[in-house]
Protein backbone atom coordinates (compact mmCIF):
# COMPACT_ATOMS: atom_id res chain seq x y z
CA UNK A 1 0.00 0.00 0.00
CA UNK A 2 1.23 3.00 -1.16
CA UNK A 3 0.80 6.10 1.35
CA UNK A 4 0.46 9.98 0.87
CA UNK A 5 1.12 12.70 4.20
CA UNK A 6 -0.16 16.03 2.84
CA UNK A 7 -0.47 19.21 4.77
CA UNK A 8 -2.54 22.61 5.29
CA UNK A 9 -1.84 26.05 4.72
CA UNK A 10 -3.32 29.08 5.57
CA UNK A 11 -7.40 29.27 6.30
CA UNK A 12 -7.20 25.62 8.09
CA UNK A 13 -5.64 27.23 11.03
CA UNK A 14 -8.28 27.87 14.38
CA UNK A 15 -8.43 28.51 18.39
CA UNK A 16 -8.09 25.18 19.88
CA UNK A 17 -6.14 23.25 17.12
CA UNK A 18 -4.45 20.10 17.93
CA UNK A 19 -5.47 20.47 21.88
CA UNK A 20 -6.73 16.87 22.15
CA UNK A 21 -3.47 15.63 20.98
CA UNK A 22 -1.30 18.16 22.96
CA UNK A 23 -3.29 16.53 26.16
CA UNK A 24 -2.54 12.96 25.81
CA UNK A 25 0.89 12.76 24.00
CA UNK A 26 4.14 14.21 25.60
CA UNK A 27 5.96 14.40 22.04
CA UNK A 28 3.54 17.09 20.59
CA UNK A 29 3.81 18.64 24.32
CA UNK A 30 7.41 19.23 23.99
CA UNK A 31 7.66 20.58 20.69
CA UNK A 32 5.51 22.91 21.93
CA UNK A 33 7.87 23.59 24.25
CA UNK A 34 10.82 24.18 21.96
CA UNK A 35 8.55 26.13 19.20
CA UNK A 36 7.85 28.56 22.40
CA UNK A 37 11.48 28.78 23.27
CA UNK A 38 12.43 29.60 19.69
CA UNK A 39 10.41 32.27 18.98
CA UNK A 40 9.31 33.61 22.11
CA UNK A 41 6.00 33.29 21.28
CA UNK A 42 3.36 31.14 23.96
CA UNK A 43 1.97 28.60 21.50
CA UNK A 44 -0.06 26.93 24.40
CA UNK A 45 -1.74 30.21 24.60
CA UNK A 46 -1.84 31.15 21.00
CA UNK A 47 -3.17 28.11 19.67
CA UNK A 48 -5.58 27.02 22.50
CA UNK A 49 -6.72 30.59 24.34
CA UNK A 50 -6.24 32.91 21.68
CA UNK A 51 -9.15 34.73 19.32
CA UNK A 52 -9.60 34.24 15.45
CA UNK A 53 -8.42 37.09 15.19
CA UNK A 54 -4.74 36.75 16.54
CA UNK A 55 -3.99 33.13 15.64
CA UNK A 56 -5.26 34.73 11.87
CA UNK A 57 -2.23 37.14 11.85
CA UNK A 58 0.32 36.60 8.89
CA UNK A 59 3.18 35.64 11.48
CA UNK A 60 0.54 34.02 14.18
CA UNK A 61 -1.05 31.75 11.42
CA UNK A 62 2.36 30.85 9.79
CA UNK A 63 4.25 29.48 12.94
CA UNK A 64 1.47 27.96 14.50
CA UNK A 65 -0.04 25.86 11.65
CA UNK A 66 3.77 24.34 11.22
CA UNK A 67 3.83 23.60 15.16
CA UNK A 68 0.92 22.14 15.08
CA UNK A 69 1.21 20.20 11.72
CA UNK A 70 5.03 19.17 12.62
CA UNK A 71 4.21 17.71 15.59
CA UNK A 72 1.72 16.06 14.59
CA UNK A 73 3.13 14.12 11.89
CA UNK A 74 6.29 13.45 14.47
CA UNK A 75 3.09 11.61 16.70
CA UNK A 76 2.17 9.58 13.47
CA UNK A 77 5.71 8.57 13.04
CA UNK A 78 6.11 7.59 16.58
CA UNK A 79 3.15 5.57 16.24
CA UNK A 80 4.93 2.98 13.51
CA UNK A 81 2.97 5.26 10.52
CA UNK A 82 5.14 4.75 7.07
CA UNK A 83 4.43 6.79 4.33
CA UNK A 84 5.56 7.82 1.04
CA UNK A 85 5.43 10.19 -0.34
CA UNK A 86 4.33 13.70 1.32
CA UNK A 87 2.95 17.03 -0.24
CA UNK A 88 1.80 20.61 1.26
CA UNK A 89 -0.36 23.24 0.61
CA UNK A 90 0.49 26.40 0.10
CA UNK A 91 2.19 26.88 3.67
CA UNK A 92 1.99 23.62 4.16
CA UNK A 93 5.19 23.02 2.30
CA UNK A 94 7.20 23.46 5.20
CA UNK A 95 5.66 20.74 7.16
CA UNK A 96 5.70 18.70 4.97
CA UNK A 97 9.55 19.08 4.70
CA UNK A 98 9.89 18.82 8.37
CA UNK A 99 8.16 15.45 8.30
CA UNK A 100 10.40 14.04 5.41
CA UNK A 101 13.52 15.35 7.59
CA UNK A 102 14.44 18.17 5.11
CA UNK A 103 14.73 20.93 7.94
CA UNK A 104 14.12 20.57 11.34
CA UNK A 105 11.72 22.81 13.19
CA UNK A 106 13.95 25.35 14.82
CA UNK A 107 14.95 26.00 11.05
CA UNK A 108 11.33 25.87 10.19
CA UNK A 109 9.65 28.16 12.45
CA UNK A 110 13.39 30.71 12.21
CA UNK A 111 12.08 30.83 8.22
CA UNK A 112 8.53 31.66 8.07
CA UNK A 113 8.87 33.52 10.76
CA UNK A 114 10.91 35.86 8.64
CA UNK A 115 9.04 35.37 6.00
CA UNK A 116 6.03 36.61 7.40
CA UNK A 117 7.74 39.77 8.52
CA UNK A 118 8.81 40.55 5.43
CA UNK A 119 5.30 39.57 3.42
CA UNK A 120 3.56 41.78 6.22
CA UNK A 121 6.00 44.72 5.57
CA UNK A 122 5.30 44.43 1.70
CA UNK A 123 1.44 44.36 2.52
CA UNK A 124 1.71 47.51 4.57
CA UNK A 125 3.82 49.35 1.76
CA UNK A 126 1.30 48.91 -1.14
CA UNK A 127 -2.52 47.98 -1.72
CA UNK A 128 -2.97 44.58 -3.06
CA UNK A 129 -6.74 42.70 -3.10
CA UNK A 130 -7.08 38.59 -3.46
CA UNK A 131 -10.37 36.93 -5.17
CA UNK A 132 -11.13 33.71 -5.21
CA UNK A 133 -12.99 32.91 -8.78
CA UNK A 134 -15.28 29.48 -8.90
CA UNK A 135 -16.67 28.80 -12.03
CA UNK A 136 -13.97 28.72 -14.52
CA UNK A 137 -11.09 26.76 -15.95
CA UNK A 138 -7.45 27.89 -15.84
CA UNK A 139 -7.57 29.26 -19.04
CA UNK A 140 -9.61 31.50 -19.06
CA UNK A 141 -8.78 33.06 -15.92
CA UNK A 142 -5.36 33.71 -17.11
CA UNK A 143 -6.59 35.11 -20.31
CA UNK A 144 -8.62 37.83 -18.18
CA UNK A 145 -5.60 38.48 -15.66
CA UNK A 146 -3.55 39.24 -19.07
CA UNK A 147 -5.97 41.68 -19.95
CA UNK A 148 -6.76 43.28 -17.09
CA UNK A 149 -3.17 44.06 -16.67
CA UNK A 150 -2.07 44.87 -20.23
CA UNK A 151 -0.56 48.72 -20.86
CA UNK A 152 -1.24 49.12 -16.58
CA UNK A 153 1.79 49.92 -13.61
CA UNK A 154 -1.17 47.57 -11.88
CA UNK A 155 -0.61 43.94 -12.13
CA UNK A 156 -2.68 41.09 -11.49
CA UNK A 157 -1.74 37.22 -11.25
CA UNK A 158 -3.47 33.70 -10.79
CA UNK A 159 -1.66 32.85 -7.46
CA UNK A 160 -3.16 29.50 -6.55
CA UNK A 161 -5.19 26.87 -9.20
CA UNK A 162 -7.00 25.22 -6.09
CA UNK A 163 -9.35 22.85 -8.28
CA UNK A 164 -10.06 22.63 -12.54
CA UNK A 165 -12.31 25.46 -11.46
CA UNK A 166 -11.37 27.41 -8.61
CA UNK A 167 -8.65 30.19 -8.71
CA UNK A 168 -7.15 32.87 -6.21
CA UNK A 169 -6.42 36.07 -8.07
CA UNK A 170 -4.22 39.02 -6.55
CA UNK A 171 -2.57 42.30 -7.62
CA UNK A 172 -2.88 45.85 -7.16
CA UNK A 173 -6.15 46.27 -6.11
CA UNK A 174 -7.30 48.27 -8.75
CA UNK A 175 -6.12 45.67 -11.13
CA UNK A 176 -8.01 42.88 -9.59
CA UNK A 177 -11.10 45.18 -9.48
CA UNK A 178 -10.69 45.21 -13.34
CA UNK A 179 -10.57 41.49 -13.17
CA UNK A 180 -13.88 41.56 -11.68
CA UNK A 181 -16.07 43.89 -14.67
CA UNK A 182 -14.82 41.66 -17.20
CA UNK A 183 -15.74 38.16 -15.79
CA UNK A 184 -19.26 40.19 -15.47
CA UNK A 185 -18.49 41.77 -19.09
CA UNK A 186 -17.58 38.19 -20.78
CA UNK A 187 -19.59 35.57 -18.90
CA UNK A 188 -22.61 37.28 -18.11
CA UNK A 189 -24.72 34.23 -18.86
CA UNK A 190 -22.43 31.66 -16.77
CA UNK A 191 -22.51 30.96 -12.95
CA UNK A 192 -19.28 32.14 -11.25
CA UNK A 193 -18.94 32.72 -7.42
CA UNK A 194 -16.55 35.80 -6.90
CA UNK A 195 -15.71 36.11 -3.34
CA UNK A 196 -12.57 38.42 -1.37
CA UNK A 197 -9.42 36.08 -0.19
CA UNK A 198 -7.23 37.06 2.75
CA UNK A 199 -4.00 37.95 0.92
CA UNK A 200 -2.44 35.71 4.16
CA UNK A 201 -2.92 33.08 1.32
CA UNK A 202 0.09 34.72 -0.23
CA UNK A 203 0.89 36.77 -3.36
CA UNK A 204 2.69 34.22 -5.53
CA UNK A 205 3.78 35.53 -8.01
CA UNK A 206 6.47 38.45 -9.26
CA UNK A 207 5.14 41.04 -6.79
CA UNK A 208 6.74 39.34 -4.29
CA UNK A 209 9.93 39.78 -5.65
CA UNK A 210 11.14 42.29 -2.99
CA UNK A 211 10.63 39.27 0.02
CA UNK A 212 12.78 37.10 -1.92
CA UNK A 213 15.73 39.69 -1.70
CA UNK A 214 15.28 40.18 1.95
CA UNK A 215 14.06 36.21 2.46
CA UNK A 216 17.47 35.05 0.82
CA UNK A 217 20.07 36.13 3.09
CA UNK A 218 17.90 34.38 6.00
CA UNK A 219 17.79 31.16 3.92
CA UNK A 220 21.80 30.85 3.64
CA UNK A 221 21.87 29.84 7.16
CA UNK A 222 19.65 26.82 6.81
CA UNK A 223 20.53 23.53 6.24
CA UNK A 224 18.43 22.10 3.94
CA UNK A 225 19.07 17.87 3.80
CA UNK A 226 18.26 15.29 1.49
CA UNK A 227 14.73 13.96 2.08
CA UNK A 228 14.34 10.81 3.62
CA UNK A 229 11.25 10.49 1.78
CA UNK A 230 10.31 12.14 -1.65
CA UNK A 231 8.34 15.37 -1.67
CA UNK A 232 5.38 16.37 -4.56
CA UNK A 233 6.44 20.25 -4.81
CA UNK A 234 3.59 22.54 -5.07
CA UNK A 235 4.71 24.49 -8.09
CA UNK A 236 5.29 22.32 -11.31
CA UNK A 237 3.70 18.98 -9.38
CA UNK A 238 7.35 16.88 -9.72
CA UNK A 239 9.20 14.87 -7.04
CA UNK A 240 12.04 16.57 -5.02
CA UNK A 241 14.78 14.67 -2.65
CA UNK A 242 17.79 16.55 -2.59
CA UNK A 243 18.20 18.84 -0.42
CA UNK A 244 19.22 21.38 -3.10
CA UNK A 245 16.20 21.16 -4.79
CA UNK A 246 14.10 22.17 -1.46
CA UNK A 247 16.44 24.85 -1.53
CA UNK A 248 15.49 26.03 -4.54
CA UNK A 249 11.41 25.06 -4.22
CA UNK A 250 11.48 27.17 -0.55
CA UNK A 251 12.27 30.38 -3.04
CA UNK A 252 10.40 29.34 -6.28
CA UNK A 253 7.59 28.82 -4.47
CA UNK A 254 7.30 32.15 -3.12
CA UNK A 255 6.90 34.06 -6.31
CA UNK A 256 5.37 31.59 -8.65
CA UNK A 257 1.56 29.95 -8.39
CA UNK A 258 0.80 27.54 -6.24
CA UNK A 259 -0.81 24.57 -8.58
CA UNK A 260 -2.48 22.25 -6.33
CA UNK A 261 -4.52 20.83 -9.28
CA UNK A 262 -0.62 18.89 -10.11
CA UNK A 263 -0.52 17.69 -7.07
CA UNK A 264 -3.72 16.47 -6.68
CA UNK A 265 -2.99 14.56 -10.33
CA UNK A 266 0.74 13.06 -8.89
CA UNK A 267 -1.85 12.04 -5.65
CA UNK A 268 -3.68 9.45 -7.98
CA UNK A 269 -1.05 7.11 -7.97
CA UNK A 270 -1.21 6.64 -3.51
CA UNK A 271 -3.77 4.49 -1.86
CA UNK A 272 -3.78 5.98 1.19
CA UNK A 273 -3.69 9.82 1.91
CA UNK A 274 -3.06 11.16 5.12
CA UNK A 275 -4.19 14.74 5.88
CA UNK A 276 -1.89 16.10 8.51
CA UNK A 277 -2.93 19.49 10.80
CA UNK A 278 -5.84 21.11 11.20
CA UNK A 279 -9.06 21.10 10.18
CA UNK A 280 -10.33 19.18 6.73
CA UNK A 281 -9.88 21.01 4.19
CA UNK A 282 -7.80 19.26 1.63
CA UNK A 283 -9.32 15.64 2.84
CA UNK A 284 -12.87 17.01 1.50
CA UNK A 285 -10.46 18.21 -2.04
CA UNK A 286 -9.24 14.68 -1.95
CA UNK A 287 -12.58 12.76 -1.04
CA UNK A 288 -14.29 14.72 -3.98
CA UNK A 289 -11.64 13.73 -6.85
CA UNK A 290 -11.17 9.99 -5.39
CA UNK A 291 -13.70 8.66 -3.98
CA UNK A 292 -12.47 5.36 -3.84
CA UNK A 293 -9.48 5.78 -1.57
CA UNK A 294 -8.46 5.83 1.82
CA UNK A 295 -8.78 9.55 3.09
CA UNK A 296 -7.58 10.18 6.80
CA UNK A 297 -7.69 13.53 8.73
CA UNK A 298 -5.62 13.53 12.36
CA UNK A 299 -6.74 15.76 14.89
CA UNK A 300 -7.92 13.57 17.57
CA UNK A 301 -7.23 10.40 19.33
CA UNK A 302 -9.99 8.79 17.48
CA UNK A 303 -8.50 9.40 13.90
CA UNK A 304 -5.27 8.40 14.85
CA UNK A 305 -6.64 5.25 16.57
CA UNK A 306 -9.00 4.96 13.05
CA UNK A 307 -5.62 5.49 11.12
CA UNK A 308 -3.80 2.97 13.15
CA UNK A 309 -6.38 0.46 12.98
CA UNK A 310 -7.06 0.83 9.09
CA UNK A 311 -3.18 1.10 8.02
CA UNK A 312 -1.63 -0.58 10.69
CA UNK A 313 -2.90 -4.09 9.52
CA UNK A 314 -2.09 -3.58 6.21
CA UNK A 315 1.54 -2.18 6.88
CA UNK A 316 2.06 -4.91 8.97
CA UNK A 317 1.43 -7.80 6.46
CA UNK A 318 3.62 -5.96 3.84
CA UNK A 319 6.42 -5.69 6.44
Amino acid sequence: MKVAMVFPGFNSQFVGMGKELYDEHRIIQEYFEQASSCLDINFIKLCFASSDAEISTIRHAYTSLFLVSSSIAALVKQEGIVFDVVAGYNQGDYAALFAADGIGLADGLYLLNKYAVFYQKLLDEREFSAISIRGLDAKQVEDICFKAGANQESKVFVAIYETETKQVVVGDTDAVERVRDLIVELYNDKKIDISGANLAVGLHSPLMDPVIDQFEIYLEKVDFHDLSVPMIESVNGTIIEQGKRVREHVISRINSPVVWTRVMQQLSQYDAIIEVGPGSVLTKMLCKQYPDKMVFTINKQADLDALKKALGKEQTEQS
